[in-house]
């Protein structure tokens, strides 16, 4: 299947019966209204404003980051197999979809906090000072990050319904170093193969049968997820992004 292909729930062969929780039509309008609450981006108090480098006196030297391109397709919490049963029972994609891109909306975010801090503090490190105007070079990154999901265990008691799985991360990191005069070609450019980078993280959502709170990890695990991707980005670039490779370059 293509990576750019957006996959919300990858399923196990084995086959189960619907969690009676969300048998429900109305305590399911509900929780897409909870969901679309709480998913609301303006909600994302952590969110950093701009990228962070070395802040002190006499810098090693100035780097110009562009805002980084991200594009991530991953699962909404209450996804995997409540997800079908939602989308049957709501008789409409359109909210759905609305969650979904909140939820993306949300993830980008994070991922764009969590590379700026990470990246941040390297450069802080490398005495590498970060600036918004002109600089010897500039650097550019892409993610298109796609999250999948795969249930690995559905377990029914007398007062839970209990899902277990694992999320993965794959698609393609792109970056770009370019010199003063942005219309020449990249001084040097590459490309990671996220999934070449194993990571992965377990879920857990746990339905009480008498419609009290759900609990689902599905968020904390993605986020898990986008922090591990920065670090293991980070350290793919690390050589090519110190000062004095990034001074090389820029006598090039």
């Amino acid at each position: 299947m293509p990576l750019n292909t957006p996959l919300y729930a990858v399923v196990s062969s084995q086959s189960h019966s619907q969690p009676p929780l969300f048998r429900a039509l109305p305590r399911t309008l509900a929780l897409i209204f909870a969901c679309l609450t709480a998913w609301s981006p303006a909600l994302s108090a952590n969110t950093a404003t701009g990228w962070s480098g070395y802040t002190g006196g006499e810098p090693e030297f100035w780097l110009s980051v562009a805002p980084s391109d991200i594009r991530i397709e991953a699962p909404t919490p209450l996804t995997g197999s409540n997800l079908q049963i939602l989308l049957a029972l709501s008789g409409s994609n359109s909210g759905l979809g609305e969650m979904r891109k909140k939820a993306n909306d949300a993830f980008g975010e994070y991922l764009k906090q969590q590379v700026q801090q990470q990246f941040g503090a390297f450069f802080d490190d490398e005495r590498v000072r970060v600036v918004e105007g002109a600089a010897p070079l500039t650097l550019h990154t892409a993610f298109d990050v796609t999250v999948r999901q795969k249930i690995l265990d559905i377990f029914s008691s007398k007062e839970y319904d209990v899902e277990k799985g694992t999320m993965t991360a794959y698609g393609k990191f792109h970056y770009r170093l370019l010199g003063s005069n942005g219309d020449t070609p990249a001084l040097r450019e590459g490309s990671v193969d996220i999934a070449d980078l194993k990571l992965q993280a377990r879920y857990r959502t746990k339905a009480p049968k008498d419609g009290g709170t759900v609990e689902d990890t599905t968020r904390e695990a993605t986020e898990r997820l986008l922090e591990d991707l920065a670090e293991e980005l980070l350290d793919e670039l690390e050589d090519i992004l110190e000062a004095d490779a990034l001074q090389e370059l820029a006598r090039m």
